[in-house]
């Protein structure tokens, strides 16, 4: 059995399965992306789906020192709506 993947979030340091966060990836090649596979390689930042994490890292700049590099504001509004998304489904389940 194979063990699974553990990360840390960016914001606020949890540490879960990989499957659990969002990853936020700066190719070589100047390409970023939310969720964009295992098969798109560079430096990769995950953070909670929730907002509290993602205002924390708008906050102290997480994802931009993470990732090495400026995150584009389309990237962020991307970022923030699909956390929108993941807890208005939550609260629906709820």
């Amino acid at each position: 059995m194979r063990a699974k993947q553990q990360r840390i979030c960016v914001a606020c340091r949890r540490k879960a399965d990989q499957k659990e966060f969002l990853r936020i990836v700066s190719a070589a090649d100047g390409r970023m992306g939310i969720n964009p596979g295992p098969h798109l390689e560079g430096r990769s930042a995950y953070i909670c789906n929730n907002l509290n994490c993602y205002e924390l890292a708008l906050k102290h700049r997480s994802l931009q020192r993470s990732l090495r590099r400026p995150v584009p504001e389309e990237i962020l509004q991307e970022l923030e709506e699909v956390i929108k998304l993941e807890e208005n489904k939550r609260k629906e389940l709820v």
